[in-house]
C-alpha cells in the first residue's frame, strides 16, 4: 500500500501547475494556458467540432498566435461554424501572413486571385487596423527568419515572448 501512495503522490506532484515554473505573455496569460489554446482549436478543428475550434482559435488569435490566426480565416473562408465571410476572413489571414510559410503563402495566393481587385483595395484600410490590433509588433511576438533542418527554404516563424 505504502509504494502505491508514493507513486501516487509522486505523479500527482509532476501533474501539478507549477507557477515558478511557467512564464507569461505581456497580457498576463501563462504559458501553458497561451499554448494549449492553439492546440486544443486545432485539435477540435480536426476532429470536426468546429464550436469549440472557433471559440479556442478566436482567443489564441487575439493574443496574437499566428497559427491561429491562419486556421481562423480558414474557417471564415470555409464557413466552418460561422457565417462565410471574406472579409474577416482576408483581415485574419492577412494579419497571419506576417508568419511566412509556403504553404499560407500558397494559399494566400489563391484566395488573392479569386478576389476582386476593388476588394483587396478597399479592405487595405482595414487590413492596416487589424495588423496594428492583433499584429506581431500589437501582440509581442519575436518573428525570425529560418530554414527547416535539410531545406534551404527560408520561412519567418513567429513567437510570443514570455517573462
Amino acid at each position: 500500500m505504502r509504494l502505491g501512495y508514493g507513486v501516487l503522490l509522486i505523479v500527482l506532484g509532476f501533474s501539478c501547475f507549477d507557477a515558478e515554473a511557467q512564464k507569461r505573455t505581456k497580457e498576463n496569460v501563462w504559458e501553458m494556458e497561451y499554448h494549449n489554446a492553439l492546440d486544443n482549436g486545432l485539435h477540435a478543428l480536426k476532429a470536426g467540432n468546429y464550436e469549440k475550434a472557433f471559440t479556442l482559435l478566436t482567443e489564441s488569435a487575439s493574443w496574437g498566435n499566428k497559427t491561429a490566426q491562419f486556421y481562423l480565416a480558414e474557417m471564415y473562408f470555409k464557413g466552418l461554424h460561422v457565417k462565410q465571410d471574406y472579409q474577416i476572413g482576408w483581415l485574419w489571414l492577412n494579419v497571419a501572413l506576417e508568419q511566412k510559410t509556403a504553404k499560407w503563402q500558397m494559399f494566400y495566393d489563391r484566395i488573392e486571385r479569386a478576389l476582386p481587385e476593388e476588394f483587396i483595395q478597399a479592405m487595405e484600410p482595414l487590413v492596416a487596423e487589424h495588423i496594428a490590433t492583433y499584429g506581431a509588433d500589437a501582440k509581442d511576438l519575436n518573428c525570425r527568419s529560418q530554414s527547416a533542418t535539410g531545406s534551404n527554404i527560408r520561412e519567418r516563424i513567429c513567437e510570443k515572448r514570455l517573462y
